[in-house]
This record gives C-alpha cells, structure tokens and sequence, in this order.
C-alpha cells in the first residue's frame, strides 16, 4: 500500500525550498504532485513569473508519472531511440529539464513528484532535492 503524499509533507517541504531560495536571494515556484500527476502545492515566492510557476509543476508532473528525475528525463527524450516519437511531444506535459525528482517510498514505490522552477537547472535541482529530503523525513 502506497503511504499517502499528505499536504503537510507537501506544504512543509514547498515551504523549505522557498525558504532556501530566499536565503540565496532567489524567487522560486515549488510544485508538488501526487503519483498521478495531481497538484498537492504550488507556491510561487514573490518576483516568480509564469514561466517558474508553469516549469514548476510540469517538472513536478513528469518526475511523477515517468519515475526519472526530469535531468534524466531530457537525456532520454533526446536520445535517438526516440527521436521518432519524443515523449514530451505526445504528452505536452512532460517537460525534459532539471528541477523535477520523483517522490519514492521505501526507494521504490513512486508517490508523487517535486519541481522548482525559477532558478538555473543545477540550482533549481538542488532545491529539489532539500525539498524531497524534507518531505522523506515527515513521512519516515
């Protein structure tokens, strides 16, 4: 049985990843959805246009229902193999960038996904990760 992806985990990690890009003087959008792509959060700091907010969640949605971070999602989507039929083509959805981590139970069990928008893709995959670390320690 899948644990549930609560909103306090949810709202405790945006929270966390905001307040780390404020510390480093950035302007962060922090999308957080369950297994099947569903919004739980979305939170914009001040300053985020709506490129971070709309990055944000299509980052959070891909690393939620493909199960790759979406870093290793842009290297799959260009890969030759499918160059044919790239799956960010047919799922307008997916969007093949970093910032986006899947949310794992017992490191196998997908139960939603994080995406920071807003940033550089190392920085915004870093916050990424502080904000999965927060939400792995409340459900723990």
């Amino acid at each position: 049985m899948r644990a549930p992806l609560t909103y306090e985990a949810a709202r405790a990690a945006a929270d966390a990843a905001l307040t780390q890009g404020r510390a480093e003087g950035l302007r962060l959008a922090v999308a957080i959805v369950d297994r099947g792509g569903i919004t739980r959060i979305l939170l914009a700091d001040d300053g985020v246009g709506p490129i971070g907010i709309e990055t944000a969640r299509r980052k959070a949605y891909t690393s939620a229902v493909t199960g790759f971070t979406t870093a290793a999602f842009a290297q799959f989507a260009t890969s030759p193999q499918m160059a044919a039929a790239p799956p960010h083509l047919i799922d307008p959805h997916l969007l093949p960038a970093p910032g986006g981590l899947p949310i794992t139970v017992d490191d196998t069990e997908i139960i939603g996904g994080i995406g920071v928008g807003g940033a550089d893709g190392d920085t915004d995959d870093r916050i990424a990760a502080l904000a999965l670390k927060t939400i792995t320690d409340l459900l723990a």
